[in-house]
């Protein structure tokens, strides 16, 4: 008997820890995003007020910024001192391929992506433009996972607990 009820307890356990892991790559995606947006904030901050060049901006930001955006930011500063003549959206864009899709979600991958097309704008002003409307952008996607978070987390652990339950029954 005492056995029966390990397993059940075993198969709940199961059962609602894959909801909270499906809830928690949703909240995942919104995290990366923001920490997308906090970075894009401190480059335009610095394109528009102190006239940065491109490599210190990045370099700085690299010290800011955790994993896997620090390491990214900083081979990117890298290659831009280097003076290869490359232009930083497709130094951007390959270093992004670089980085471990286990590293980061997919849709932060393809914002990331998006970002270092903004970097082809010629002139300050221009450039701020196109990355003041990527802003938007990420605000919009930003708030619309969260919508879809909250709506959808509820749902995903009241029906992962409900297999659990399912489940001991069946197998009892």
């Amino acid at each position: 008997m005492w056995q029966k009820l390990v397993a059940g307890a075993c198969v709940m356990t199961g059962a609602v820890g894959f909801g909270l892991a499906l809830c928690g790559e949703l909240g995942s995606e919104i995290a990366h995003l923001k920490k997308q947006k906090e970075l894009l904030l401190y480059i335009i901050g610095e394109i528009d007020y102190l006239r940065r060049p491109m490599a210190e901006i990045l370099g700085m930001a690299a010290g800011r910024m955790g994993e896997p955006y620090a390491r990214f930011l900083s081979d990117t500063a890298a290659q831009l001192e280097e003076r290869s003549g490359k232009p930083l959206a497709e130094i951007w864009s390959e270093n992004l391929k670089r980085i471990g899709h286990g590293d980061m979600p997919q849709t932060a991958l393809l914002y990331m992506e998006r970002m270092g097309r903004c970097f082809g704008c010629e002139g300050d002003r221009m450039q701020i433009e196109g990355l003041r409307l990527f802003e938007r952008e990420l605000d919009e996607k930003t708030a619309a996972l969260s919508a879809k978070q909250r709506e959808n987390s509820r749902l995903i652990n009241a029906l992962s607990a409900l297999t659990g339950i399912l489940c001991i029954i069946l197998f009892l």
